[in-house]
């Protein structure tokens, strides 16, 4: 082929560039949108990496949390497509369209800040006097001389509703003269950075902190326990969505039952759930 024509070729290229016109380029890669509770939000950020290495021609998008509800609302308003969630859907939330597929069970934990020593455990009723503000101090639990710093969720947080029904009156203690997390993130942070402090979530949002879970009733909240079911508190982590699946979706939920996405699960303290990801 003659030299001239890649010479035109260039410069055909340049004049369309600098004219605004259409050129050939590579197609924008596709955006997938997971909102939702923070419960699963650093499992499902390091999942979606790990998932985008091998398909380029996805975006994942782990947005801060909104908590399960608020993702709920995002996928109805069609701002994402998957909703993190951490509690079962509701009958309106099911009659809206919405069907969701349970990816991971997690334990739920009460953990505390390191400066906290000597403690490995707590009863429920332990548990219940320390967010009631009967007991204040750790000494008073055999642990060293430290103010309890208390860090609260409310109500309908999913946590907290599964610590209300595993433990007679919790419910009752409220969040007073507590410091109120509103997301899962968050109570990790407010417990981080407060000696003396303790906060219960999910058991993979500890992972990477130096907060120590505390068993309950004599049963530490590891997997091992959580499989047998003899740890009492358990969430399950799934994703909402009204069907159909676009390819993205579809592809994202299919790489969650592979073997290398049910291995990170492990090893990030969730136990994972087999099954087949529900067809688009």
């Amino acid at each position: 082929m003659h030299a001239g024509f890649f010479t035109r070729l260039g410069l055909g290229l340049l004049l369309a560039a600098l004219l605004g016109l259409p050129t050939l380029a590579a197609a924008d890669p596709a955006t997938l949108t997971i909102a939702g509770t923070g419960d699963s939000q650093d499992l499902l950020r390091i999942l979606a990496k790990r998932f985008m290495q091998d398909n380029p021609d996805i975006r994942v998008e782990v947005p801060e949390s909104v908590g399960t509800t608020g993702g709920i609302r995002s996928v109805l308003a069609g701002k994402a497509e998957l909703a993190r969630t951490a509690r079962p859907l509701r009958e309106d939330e099911i009659a809206g369209g919405l069907t969701e597929i349970v990816f991971a069970k997690v334990p739920v934990a009460f953990a505390v800040h390191p400066s906290v020593t000597g403690i490995s455990g707590l009863t429920a009723a332990q548990a219940l006097a320390i967010f009631s503000g009967d007991v204040r101090d750790w000494s008073q639990l055999g642990g060293p001389p430290l103010p309890i710093g208390r860090v609260c969720r409310e109500t309908p947080e999913a946590a907290r509703i599964l610590i209300n029904a595993a433990i007679p009156g919790f419910e009752a203690t409220g969040c007073q003269d507590q410091a109120i997390a509103y997301t899962t993130p968050e109570a990790v942070s407010l417990v981080t950075g407060q000696p003396g402090a303790i906060g219960y979530f999910s058991l993979s949002a500890t992972t990477a902190t130096p907060l120590v879970p505390l068993a309950l009733d004599g049963v530490a909240p590891s997997l091992e326990n959580l499989a047998r079911g003899s740890y009492p508190l358990t969430i399950a982590l799934a994703l909402a969505y009204k069907p159909p699946l676009s390819p993205a979706a579809a592809r994202f939920l299919k790489a969650l039952a592979s073997p290398d996405s049910l291995s990170l699960m492990t090893r990030l303290g969730c136990l994972p759930m087999l099954g087949k990801p529900a067809a688009p």
